[in-house]
């Protein structure tokens, strides 16, 4: 099946059985439900990491970007520069096979054995797709596209190549020096990596059909989705 026949069928998955606004909206809804429980069962297991993880990324967001999002004010002191660390800090060995994929499709309500597994080939794809074009088993590259992600969504804010660059560098210094992380087991590490990816592809994915159909409330998912994830890893 063809990457084009494969959005097509997403879109067909994730509208269950759509035939008008109403029931469209409520398929991409429970597609938004889905992951954000998901993200939520994660988050308090990993509670004591992420609070953290959250400060010290989001000054290390700050430190990569020329201002906040929303701005800052002029002459505002800068955070101080994170000592570096070779990627490889980051990186993690991960499980024969994909974990998150199968967990989501299974969660998500009122499909079809068909849907369900074109659903879960389709969240395959996206980390293929991630995988093709930024390091593989790397937690800094996927938090660094998923932030990437939702900044666009919530703020508008598209970032320049070499903002990515510093923002990814930054997250993979924080990442090195958080105890907790350095501990975590591979297995939550992949957990956590694939996460990532599938929620900042959802946001992708869900943008992309808002612009194409015009539709308001998709739109306001993928910022809600993208909002979530900021205030879950960064406390913004």
């Amino acid at each position: 099946m063809t990457s084009l026949a494969m959005r097509c069928m997403l879109a067909t998955v994730v509208c269950a059985m759509a035939g008008g606004v109403a029931a469209q909206t409520a398929s991409y809804t429970n597609m938004l439900n889905t992951i954000q429980m998901q993200n939520q069962s994660w988050n308090t297991q990993l509670n004591a990491y992420n609070r953290q993880f959250g400060s010290a990324a989001h000054s290390a967001m700050q430190s990569g970007l020329p201002s906040s999002p929303q701005g800052g004010a002029a002459g505002a002191r800068q955070p101080a520069a994170l000592p570096q660390y070779p990627i490889t800090a980051t990186d993690f060995y991960s499980q024969p096979g994909r974990i998150v994929p199968e967990k989501l499709a299974n969660g998500a309500p009122n499909l079809t054995p068909e849907q369900r597994q074109a659903l879960t080939a389709e969240y395959y794809e996206f980390l293929s797709d991630f995988e093709k074009n930024n390091r593989k088993n790397n937690m800094a590259a996927a938090l660094t596209y998923a932030v990437r992600a939702s900044l666009l969504s919530v703020y508008g804010k598209e970032l320049t190549q070499p903002e990515i660059n510093q923002m990814g560098w930054n997250f993979n210094s924080v990442l090195a020096m958080t105890p907790e992380f350095i501990v975590m087991p591979p297995v939550e590490k992949q957990v956590m990596y694939e996460n990532l990816i599938l929620t900042g592809a959802t946001i992708v994915f869900l943008q992309n059909k808002a612009a194409e159909e015009h539709n308001v409330v998709m739109h306001g998912q993928a910022k809600q989705l993208a909002q979530s994830l900021l205030k879950q890893w960064l406390n913004i």
